[in-house]
């Protein structure tokens, strides 16, 4: 009771604490754990409920039937569900009567991040500079000089590389032959497009898929969004694993994390949701080999517990994954990156967390996968019905703004209870002392610091010619580093003031240039490293760059 008391005390007297908070990107606290059991998630997850029930019921959410699961790395069963059914598709003679987390689902363009994660489990970024053409021999060319000189026309194969169009940055047109509007014939006529000159017209993407036989891509695109070059990358993987593609995706991914209801084939009809039928749904369509582009069929459950495989590198070594999560380019909407194939959405409340995303949208089916890094945690949305896209959009965006912001408060709550207090070591007339709690802004907080009887946050103010000490912060921020028994922070010692209508010269977060500025005997002053106990617990602390332990009290 004294340690709730303590901590709850330490957390009140933190609101009185006012400075510059500019963390560096990343886990403000530990991933949070047990959210299931866990009373700030639960209140959340209630909220949740309420808002998604009361879509339902107000109209907003019409014509869908839908899973949605929120799930950590820490747990085996998803932390929220929730599920709905449409009433046509209650009372429809095909597919299920009532959705739920075994309910399979088109899952679209996430078959994209399926099929890199594949890459993943190869020691794939090993490749992403390889030019594509060493392993699709069809896109070897060799051109005249004419050719040659015609960048617009001739695409330069030799110098596309696997990691651009793992991340959409090769040029490539979005797909060759589906959804060519040649194939309307009615165009012609009513709305003043041409006829195509006969070695022009498509012979593949209509009644008959394309495959490696038929012209891959167009050229000279601007870095677009591409299923054709997903295509490629199929064939890329098959030259690598020496296999078809189907095989390394049962063999390497399906089997090893038990997906019952994941597959490349439509299986059995009566397995999934299906809105109206199997045609006008596309719930049977077949995209021939671009498959691993969008040909992909999961569950809730299934699509769950791939998160959870990738948040916890169960198939791929953590560091191909730290390397795996990360943008490659930027988009024209500041809170937009891309990676391969992440679509990376970066919200800024509470703090800024990055989303690491993909989407899917085909027939009436579409679906949402996103992972937060921070927080080991992920978020699934599988949608069935009329206008599903806006719906997956819509319903994902709720989560999200509900859900992050209350991971966030969970992991706070977990780290000050873990974390918190104070730490001391009394030895004759030498004092040592550090109190770390937490407030609503990112990482614990030093509030007190004393080295040897000398306040250390003075000191600190000195070497930096501070004289104000609300201008100084000391947050300590999880960097990653952790062994049995031990954990690793960095601390954030100093944020330059910035005022609000600062432009991105000056007001950016420069804590990452200053992290480590501050160093005695080669060990920086933002090094901090607790030991815990067998609960996960703080039993002491050492600021490293002092060479003192410190027990907590």
């Amino acid at each position: 009771m004294r340690l709730l008391w303590t901590l709850s005390a330490l957390a009140l007297s933190a609101q009185a604490i006012k400075t510059t908070v500019c963390p560096i990107l990343g886990s403000a606290f530990p991933a949070p754990t047990a959210l299931s059991k866990d009373p700030a998630f639960l209140s959340k997850a209630e909220e949740l409920t309420s808002k998604i029930n009361e879509a339902i019921e107000d109209g907003s959410l019409p014509a869908i039937s839908f899973a949605v699961q929120v799930f950590s790395s820490e747990e085996q069963d998803s932390a929220f569900g929730f599920y709905h059914t449409d009433d046509p598709v209650k009372n429809g003679s095909v597919g299920v009567q009532e959705v739920d987390e075994n309910t399979m689902f088109r899952i679209g363009s996430i078959s994209k991040l399926w099929t890199m994660f594949l890459f993943m489990t190869l020691e794939g970024t090993q490749y992403f500079h390889e030019p594509v053409s060493k392993y699709v021999p069809e896109l070897r060319t060799n051109y005249n000089l004419t050719q040659e000189k015609d960048t617009i026309n001739y695409l330069k194969w030799r110098d596309v590389t696997i990691g651009e169009l793992a991340s959409h940055q090769a040029g490539l047109a979005r797909d060759y032959g589906f959804g060519d509007v040649g194939f309307q014939s009615e165009l012609l006529q009513t709305m003043g497009f041409p006829a195509l000159p006969k070695n022009e017209q498509l012979t593949c993407g209509n009644e008959y898929t394309c495959d490696r036989k038929d012209p891959l891509t167009p050229t000279s695109q601007t870095p677009i969004y591409s299923n054709a070059g997903y295509q490629i990358l199929g064939y890329v993987l098959e030259s690598i694993a020496k296999a078809d593609y189907e095989d390394i995706l049962m063999d390497r991914l399906i089997k090893p994390l038990n997906l019952t209801r994941s597959s490349l084939q439509a299986l059995d009809p009566s397995l999934a949701v299906i809105p109206h039928n199997e045609t006008f749904s596309w719930f049977g369509y077949e995209i021939g080999e671009e498959a691993p582009a969008g040909g992909i069929f999961s569950s809730a459950k299934d699509m769950a517990t791939f998160g959870r495989a990738v948040l916890s590198s169960t198939l791929v070594d953590p560091a191909m994954t730290r390397r795996w999560l990360k943008p490659v380019a930027h988009t024209s909407s500041l809170q937009h990156s891309v990676g391969a194939p992440w679509e990376i959405y970066t919200f800024l409340t509470p703090r800024r967390v990055d989303l690491y995303t993909k989407g899917g949208d085909i027939g009436l089916y579409s679906s949402f996968i996103g992972l937060s890094p921070d927080h080991n945690t992920g978020i699934t949305v599988l949608v069935a019905g009329d206008n599903s896209h806006a719906m997956t959009s819509k319903i994902s965006e709720m989560v999200s703004d509900i859900m992050l912001p209350a991971l966030d408060e969970v992991a706070r709550n977990q780290a000050l209870e873990r974390f918190g207090g104070i730490y001391e070591l009394t030895s004759g007339s030498s004092n040592s002392s550090i109190t770390i709690i937490a407030d609503d802004g990112a990482g614990l907080i030093v509030s007190e610091w004393t080295s040897n009887s000398v306040d250390m946050i003075q000191t600190l103010m000195g070497l930096q010619k501070i004289t104000d000490r609300s201008a100084i912060s000391i947050r300590l921020q999880p960097n990653g580093l952790e062994t049995p028994g031990r954990i690793s922070f960095s601390a954030v010692i100093y944020t330059l003031p910035v005022s609000e209508d600062a432009g991105p010269l000056v007001g950016s977060c420069f804590s990452w240039i200053l992290l480590d500025s501050l160093v005695y005997g080669n060990v920086g002053l933002s090094e901090f490293e607790f030991t815990l106990d067998s609960d996960g617990g703080a039993t002491s602390l050492s600021p490293r760059a002092l060479r003192i332990t410190l027990p907590r009290v």
